[in-house]
């Protein structure tokens, strides 16, 4: 048997690898995007083995709320380009936390204060942190 007739045995197109793969790959999309439109300190944080509601958070900052919000829609865009939709997404105006939902990952940025405010990498200091740079 090969890990393909494996894969469609267990209910799914995919074997594990492709995956963790897939959501890698989205994780990385989304730090790009986020990059790419001038997001400060982007990390992207491994919850694989921390939480069963997701496996990466991706977390960027801006310096105002208008620059947050361009963020966003930046990784929206990008994210939408390779085949990802939001299950949910506050894009609230007049927020200083936005956050985007893709089930396996969890897009958040915030304005400088209100990240140090919130601190998520804190609260998950014990999960691998890959800090975006490219």
């Amino acid at each position: 048997m090969n890990r393909e007739d494996g894969a469609i045995r267990r209910g799914t197109a995919f074997g594990v690898e492709d995956g963790e793969a897939l959501t890698h790959h989205m994780a990385v999309t989304a730090a790009r995007a986020a990059s790419d439109m001038f997001g400060k300190d982007v990390l992207i944080l491994d919850l694989r083995e921390a939480v069963s509601y997701t496996d990466y958070f991706v977390i960027a900052s801006g310096e105002t709320e208008r620059q947050t919000r361009r963020i966003a829609e930046e990784v929206i865009e990008k994210m939408n380009d390779a085949g990802f939709r939001p299950r949910s997404r506050r894009l609230d105006e007049g927020t200083a936390w936005i956050s985007l939902d893709y089930i396996d990952i969890v897009v958040h940025v915030f304005t400088d204060e209100a990240r140090d405010y919130y601190r998520l990498e804190s609260l998950w200091r014990g999960a691998p942190q890959e800090r975006w740079e490219e």
